[in-house]
């Protein structure tokens, strides 16, 4: 009987991995929500006041800025390998593809994106590529916009450790620099086998880019003041640390590999960063509150953007 290789008996079962994704998860959110209740009694009700228009604009900000956005640096990204996506098609596959993120396992929305793109005409290993960029240009500016947000604050304010995650700007400039872009998903390609891919990116469209993925977290970010400002009152003043927050908590989140969407770390790190801006429980509201806002917002989105695929190429 031939033994099985050293390196398949020592990988990471794929089932431990999702069960500790979600004990992670579970923890977290239950760590929140016990802390939530124990202070139930410090929220402070009289401060808290329902604003609908400002609700509603929280949505609309998602819906039709944020993910719009979204689709056209995904265009963008396609057009360097000489690929053509109309906006239609490239926001129905994202919008779509995006509700696989909150499954376990990290995987179905990267594969529902590149199945829906393979049925536009646009080949798999290409759309996997553009993810990859993807992910370099939104982790990168994520991170600059949160450095950004930390100038802005008074001095002293804000935790010293904090700072630690500008580490990861070299890393990610050195990984979108054209030259080191382009052999390094070569080279992955190789490993997987696949064809090579011509990248067209030079530095003036990776500045138009990463200016895109700027404004797209930002808007994200506005969109999450708006959400609190329609149930906490929350002066213009606290706008960099909330952006710079949520900024910050996508990164972390996003980071934490085995937890679906960041549940659960995205929003420790959003109630730790916030209470620089209200009473604890009040955070903890806000984050929690984030997560069904941002949810449910693409699920609204998944759902008109769903009849638009069934026109397949």
């Amino acid at each position: 009987m031939t033994p099985e290789p050293a390196g398949r008996a020592s990988r990471f079962p794929g089932w431990l991995k999702v069960a500790l994704g979600l004990a992670i998860a579970a923890g977290a959110m239950y760590f929140l929500i016990s802390r939530l209740v124990r202070d139930w009694d410090k929220v402070p009700w009289d401060e808290l006041q329902f604003n609908y228009p400002l609700l509603a604009a929280a949505f609309a900000v998602v819906l039709f800025v944020y993910l719009p956005l979204f689709a056209v640096n995904w265009r963008i990204l396609l057009r360097t390998m000489g690929e053509r996506l109309s906006l239609r098609d490239a926001l129905s596959v994202l919008c779509v593809s995006q509700m696989g993120k909150y499954v376990p396992g990290k995987v179905w929305f990267a594969l529902g994106r590149i199945y829906l793109a393979q049925r536009r005409g646009v080949p798999g290993a290409k759309t996997a590529v553009s993810m990859l960029m993807e992910t370099g240009f939104a982790l990168l500016s994520a991170i600059l916009l949160f450095g950004l947000s930390l100038l802005l604050l008074p001095a002293g304010s804000v935790p010293g450790r904090t700072w630690l995650a500008l580490l990861l700007i070299p890393p990610c400039l050195v990984a979108i620099y054209p030259p080191v872009l382009s052999r390094l998903i070569n080279w992955l390609l190789a490993r997987l086998k696949r064809p090579q891919v011509e990248i067209r990116l030079g530095f003036g469209r990776i500045l138009a880019v990463l200016g895109l993925y700027l404004l797209m977290w930002l808007t994200q970010g506005v969109g999450f003041y708006l959400l609190i400002a329609s149930f906490y009152p929350l002066g213009p003043e606290r706008l960099p640390l909330v952006i710079g927050s949520y900024a910050l908590a996508w990164i972390l989140g996003f980071l934490s590999l085995v937890t679906p969407a960041g549940l659960g770390v995205r929003e420790g790190i959003l109630t730790f960063a916030l209470r620089f801006a209200m009473p604890e429980p009040v955070a903890i509201i806000a984050a929690l509150l984030g997560r069904v806002w941002i949810t449910l917002a693409e699920a609204l989105a998944a759902a008109a953007m769903a009849p638009l695929l069934r026109r397949v190429r």
